[in-house]
């Protein structure tokens, strides 16, 4: 029998030990199936007989399809493969959203549909399902508009049974397949208070917890592939019509198989950098995304260079390139006077 360099039998048929916990987040035992999927499996005749440079071999970067070999192919045949963006006009730093779908329609070595639900860019030609965003008294207003596009795109005829949910500051930077997006990558969870999303994100593994799912950060601002038929079940299970948690922890820890870490297929910028920069920043990567702060112009000008050209469901309309400076957070610090280790001196 071949084994990866990784595997141990112990003696259960469904299940097979792995010591490959530096890149794969389980405690030493993974699902047989997910050894067929594992993007570290290396295999070789005996494991006694793995030298040190077959186990290093991973560690090599692997060269991109679309320029140092045959391009992938899709396995959902002649069927289109649905990306779809809940998008606020209000909440963009700038024409973002018009480089992710570029990126898609670029790189999606298949038949890419595009979807856009909540607000139309002036631009956008393509599929296009009107949203409002939920009213201002909404507690957790943000969070909850988004529950309420996901659930549209949960029930919505015109959305496939499957689909890739998007964000519009996320860009695809090298061809890939389906397959690349059905697997599982997430981060290990830190428990935080430092602010409302930290927060829902404890909420929701408190919830996973009750229910015996395990607790992997999937909130890592990648593409999410989702499917109708689960995401209707999940907002029942967790009652997400009146409870606010993040959708994407919950399905992925409720439905999805074993994670491998997001990096280096994901990268992630927080702040402005020039196009020489990102290019050694996202060598390795094929999905990218930035924060509020990482938005500027060096950022536009390295998209612009990689995706110059407009696509299919983009007409001529200028794209508006004005660069939103991020806002300060503003900290709200109690007066000094009610610390607790302040003495007030008498004159």
């Amino acid at each position: 029998m071949k084994l990866c360099t990784y595997r141990s039998e112990i003696g259960d048929e469904d299940n097979v030990g792995c010591d490959n916990i530096e890149d794969l987040m389980h405690g030493g035992v993974v699902p047989r199936s997910f050894c067929q999927i594992c993007q570290y499996a290396t295999l070789s005749e005996n494991l006694n007989t793995v030298s040190r440079k077959q186990r290093d071999e991973r560690h090599k970067p692997k060269p991109c399809s679309g320029c140092l070999g045959p391009k992938r192919r899709t396995t959902k045949g002649s069927h289109d493969l649905q990306f779809v963006w809940p998008y606020w006009h209000g909440g963009a730093n700038g024409d973002e959203i018009r480089f992710s779908v570029r990126s898609v329609e670029k790189f999606f070595e298949g038949s890419a549909k595009c979807t856009i639900i909540g607000d139309k860019p002036p631009w956008f030609t393509g599929h296009y399902i009107p949203q409002q965003r939920v009213p201002k008294r909404t507690s957790a207003r943000a969070y909850r508009d988004m529950l309420t596009k996901v659930w549209t795109m949960a029930t919505h005829p015109e959305i496939d049974d499957d689909f890739i949910w998007m964000m519009d500051d996320i860009y695809f930077l090298k061809f890939f397949v389906l397959e690349d997006l059905q697997t599982p990558r997430a981060e290990r969870w830190h428990s935080s208070d430092y602010n409302t999303w930290q927060r829902l994100k404890g909420a929701s593994m408190e919830a996973l917890t009750a229910a015996g799912h395990p607790n992997h950060d999937y909130a890592t601002h990648m593409p999410h592939y989702a499917e109708k038929e689960k995401l209707v079940k999940l907002f029942e299970d967790y009652d997400l019509h009146n409870k606010t948690m993040l959708w994407e922890i919950l399905y992925g820890n409720a439905y999805r198989d074993t994670p491998a870490r997001a990096r280096p297929f994901f990268a992630r910028v927080g702040k402005p950098m020039e196009p020489d920069q990102l290019q050694v920043v996202t060598r390795r990567s094929t999905v990218l995304n930035h924060s509020a702060g990482g938005w500027c112009d060096g950022m536009r000008n390295y998209l612009l260079a990689l995706m110059p050209d407009r696509v299919s469901c983009e007409s001529d309309v200028e794209a508006n390139p004005i660069i939103k400076k991020a806002q300060a957070r503003v900290v709200k610090r109690r007066p000094v006077e009610t610390h607790r280790g302040y003495v007030k001196v008498e004159q």
